[in-house]
């Protein structure tokens, strides 16, 4: 995904783009087949059911029969749930809705976790299985908590955002404190603009924000605020720790003591008249005449707390300061969560572009595009490229005799020996498609037509090349392969007009082409014969320097006329190799 659109994709998120990315996302598990992830909004609207489908391996199912079979996992906590479900004998006296339902939907064993259950919010996963009955092995478990653990951070963040909403609303110091945190995701910046604000509108003597949790031994302030001394910005280096932090523990600290455990506002309205509460472990507390300290809680847990006092007097705290700084604490709270959120988004979006966009445009055109020396217009558009497709030989035979981790590990090394030759000849991959690659030339760069074909071909190569190196290495080193043959591949390449550009809607783009030229392509992949590359007549007209033999008519699937082709050995030497 392209950084754009997810930016696009923040903007627009909703419980719909999650739920639909969590099931999309967890049935691309080898073992699941269909994916339903329930939610339930306590004392709001009905239950939101989302499904995720192998649609090229099942047939269509229907979807009111599917909620039939999600499991009630209201009550029941994350991590502390896993329900797994087989069909067989021994259930047949089973008569529960859901196991009706699973039996009429084919579905032979199930695996079943609960997401969420907080926040008046409940979340469970159902997944499905059409071909397996016997008992699950730990990697696929391991997978299933992996991508259950993921979906709840997605679905915490959802949450976080909602809560962010309903802030950004609140009186105009919270208006003025969301746009500093809007202004500046620097936590720095926030925390001491919280302080400032809250203090300021309250006519306090001193405003403190200190991030701590009952697992920590002392208190660290984050943000200061002084109406008579100038804003401090209180940096986190190791220059400001021992001026920052309390040299009282928190154990031994009343009042946090007593934040721990009611979780509610403690005031004090002369510290005069409640020696015990008096605590004057760092400078700003030492001339404090009356306090209201309240929590930061983040899902029901203390991540902080914010410190208002009154120095040369007492002070009866209104329930509308206390509100007010009630409201502020959960806008800290936020502003908390969203300064490590700030930090996985960055780090997200380098990811995007150092990792996510290089996977499928070479390195050069990715930097090219970075520094503004090429123009990425991912607009769709007709443009001629070449297009060509790979696929191993007998790969689905393969698949049934290793075991789940180790299939993965060898597909893994072979999309990724596939990527760098196409990325080595300037070349775009499209898509990975089970084991076969879609890769294309042309485009987002314009090449010549004759440029197109020799850089296919030289990848067609390459990757015989690469296959040949893997293979050598699986024999040799992997145990789990000694046992199986070589792997093959095919490869068939066809030039023509496409449209290419950005397909998709707001929920979910691709870079890809469209069109006949991409169909042929494929085809020729699919007739060619083992451990060959299959070249459409167009192809070799672009190189009509080259004696490519005799070629041969091929019937296709989907053309009513025989289709003329070239086959190249996977060693001819005359197909420009270091083009």
């Amino acid at each position: 995904m392209l950084k754009y659109e997810y930016d696009q994709l923040l903007n627009d998120l909703s419980w719909e783009v999650v739920g639909q990315t969590v099931v999309d996302t967890v049935v691309q598990l080898p073992s699941i087949d269909i994916v339903i992830l329930c939610i339930s909004h306590l004392h709001s609207e009905p239950k939101k059911y989302y499904f995720g489908t192998k649609s090229f391996d099942i047939p269509p199912v229907n979807k009111e029969l599917l909620k039939l079979t999600v499991l009630d996992c209201v009550g029941l906590q994350p991590n502390d749930n896993l329900i797994i479900r087989n069909y067989g004998k021994s259930l047949s006296s089973l008569k529960s809705i859901s196991y009706l339902a699973c039996l009429e939907a084919k579905i032979r064993s199930s695996v079943d976790i609960s997401l969420f259950a907080q926040a008046n919010l409940t979340a469970s996963l159902s997944m499905h299985c059409l071909q397996k009955s016997d008992n699950w092995q730990r990697q696929e478990i391991n997978a299933v908590n992996i991508m259950a653990n993921q979906s709840r951070l997605l679905i915490s963040q959802m949450l976080a955002g909602e809560k962010l909403k309903e802030l950004a609303q609140r009186e105009t110091t919270i208006n003025r404190i969301t746009a500093t945190i809007r202004s500046s995701l620097e936590p720095p910046v926030m925390f001491a603009a919280i302080a400032k604000e809250l203090g300021f509108a309250l006519q306090v003597d001193g405003c403190t924000l200190s991030l701590w949790t009952k697992k920590d031994r002392f208190v660290k302030c984050v943000g200061l605020y002084n109406p008579h001394e100038p804003q401090k910005i209180i940096q986190d280096s190791p220059d400001w720790q021992q001026a920052t932090t309390s040299s009282v523990p928190i154990k031994e600290n009343p009042i946090l003591q007593a934040l721990l455990y009611t979780k509610k506002p403690v005031c004090s309205a002369d510290l005069e008249k409640q020696k015990n509460m008096a605590r004057y472990e760092l400078p700003w507390h030492s001339k404090a005449r009356a306090l209201l300290i309240v929590p930061l809680i983040v899902e029901e847990e203390i991540i902080g707390s914010i410190t208002l006092r009154q120095n040369q007097a007492s002070r009866n705290w209104s329930k509308a300061e206390i509100d007010l700084a009630e409201a502020v604490a959960a806008q800290a709270a936020i502003a908390v969560q969203q300064a490590k959120l700030y930090q996985k988004v960055t780090e997200l979006n380098n990811y995007l572009t150092e990792s996510v966009l290089k996977r499928f445009l070479p390195a050069v055109i990715v930097n090219k595009a970075a520094t503004g020396k090429l123009s990425l217009d991912l607009t769709p558009e007709p443009r001629r490229v070449t297009v060509l497709f790979c696929d191993l030989v007998g790969f689905t035979n393969l698949s049934s005799q290793l075991e789940v981790v180790a299939l993965a590990e060898i597909l893994n090394e072979y999309l990724e020996a596939m990527t760098k030759a196409v990325f080595d000849r300037g070349g775009t991959v499209d898509k990975f498609l089970g084991d076969g690659v879609m890769a294309m030339f042309g485009a987002p760069e314009s090449l010549s037509c004759p440029e197109q074909a020799k850089r296919a071909i030289a990848t067609a190569k390459t990757m015989h090349y690469y296959l040949e190196k893997l293979n050598e290495r699986w024999q040799s080193k992997n145990s789990s392969m000694s046992h199986v043959s070589p792997l093959q591949m095919r490869c068939g390449i066809h030039q023509g007009k496409a449209v290419v550009g950005m397909f998709g809607g707001k929920q979910r783009k691709d870079y890809t082409a469209v069109g006949k030229v991409v169909n042929i392509a494929s085809r020729l992949q699919s007739v060619a014969a083992p451990n060959s590359i299959l070249i459409s007549e167009t192809v070799a007209n672009c190189l009509n320097n080259i004696d490519w033999g005799r070629g041969r008519n091929f019937r296709l699937k989907g053309l009513e006329q025989d289709f003329r082709a070239f086959t190249i050995g996977k060693t001819n030497s005359n197909c420009y190799p270091n083009a």
